[in-house]
């Protein structure tokens, strides 16, 4: 499993879809992230409190990171190409997740909303 942002954020505010996160996150399973999820996280708590660093080494810790090569990069502007003609806020960095947990047949475990109409999506 891939977790996105969205999961991540869910997990360190504690609530009720960031228990379904601890699941996850508290098996012995490997779980997987994008470089980009780091840097929405990093940003997020930046704005938001002073746990920035603290949440990206755990993160680190707890999962390897799908390193963005050429072939997600174009797999990525190919999703996002797709899908910002239904749908006009459909982000790149939507893209490059769901293309890094494509390369490696994995699902992403998401609330966002842009993932909904995706089969390689969990929802919360």
């Amino acid at each position: 499993m891939l977790l996105d942002s969205f999961a991540w954020m869910e997990y360190f505010m504690g609530t009720r879809k960031g228990e379904k996160v601890k699941r996850s996150i508290d098996d012995d399973i490997q779980l997987y992230t994008s470089p980009i999820v780091i840097a929405e996280i990093y940003s997020k708590s930046l704005r938001t409190d002073d746990n920035a660093q603290e949440r990206t080494d755990f993160i680190m810790k707890r999962c390897a990171i799908v390193v963005l090569d050429e072939k997600i990069a174009i797999e990525a502007a190919k999703i996002h190409a797709e899908n910002k003609i239904k749908t006009s806020d459909f982000g790149l960095p939507d893209a490059i997740i769901l293309a890094s947990a494509r390369s490696r047949n994995m699902k992403v475990v998401t609330g966002d909303p842009h993932f909904k109409n995706f089969k390689d999506a969990v929802m919360l």
